[in-house]
Formats: structure tokens, sequence, C-alpha cells
């Protein structure tokens, strides 16, 4: 099961993400789901609120699309959340690996 003190040996597609520093502003606080991983990168898929503009509708209807980014991990610090609901900060470049190679490595304890 995934933990705070193992996620480094796990898959990390399908946890939530948020970027909470990047030397990238736009990324800042982008929140989404892992959907892919390689050595230097991480695609999210991202919900993002649009509105309807349907004019026969006085409301303001919002409407959902997914879009998928992509973020690289040297310059970015995450916020992942592991399935318990803990919320474990990872610095980017401590993910530098290619997510099989990452699995085996041996780590210090945190």
């Amino acid at each position: 099961m995934i933990s705070s003190k193992n996620i480094f040996y796990h898959e990390l597609i399908g946890l939530e993400l948020k970027v909470v520093d990047s030397s990238n502003p736009s990324l800042i606080g982008l929140q989404g789901t892992v959907i892919d991983e390689t050595k230097k990168t991480l695609r999210i898929e991202v919900k993002e609120k649009v509105q309807d503009e349907d004019l026969s509708s006085n409301q303001n209807d919002f409407n959902f699309i997914y879009k998928e980014k992509l973020i690289q991990k040297d310059v970015s610090v995450f916020q992942f959340k592991v399935p318990d609901g803990t919320i474990v900060e990872i610095d980017g470049k401590i993910l530098l690996n290619r997510p099989e190679d990452r699995i085996k490595r041996r780590y210090k304890k945190i």
C-alpha cells in the first residue's frame, strides 16, 4: 500500500497531484490526476470549467472539459495525495528517473 514513507517505490499514475512551486509560474497551483510518467516529465489530466454559451438558457451553465498538461519534474515541487488521504510534498528532482528505475532504487529513510 502506498504511504508517505514508501511513495518513491510505487507508481505515481492515478495519484492526485498539485504543483506547489515551479520555475514556471503558470504551473503553480495546477491540480490533476497523474496519467503518465516519463524520466523527466509528469502528464496530468486537469479538469477545467468552461461556460456554456447557449443563448436559450438564462442561467450560467458550466461544463467541464479535461485537458492534459505536461510538467517537468526538475523545476517543480509537487504535493501528492496518497490513498490514505495523506498529503506528501516531494521535490521533482528526487523523481528524475525512469519510473521502473526509481522503483528499484534504494533511498535513505525520511
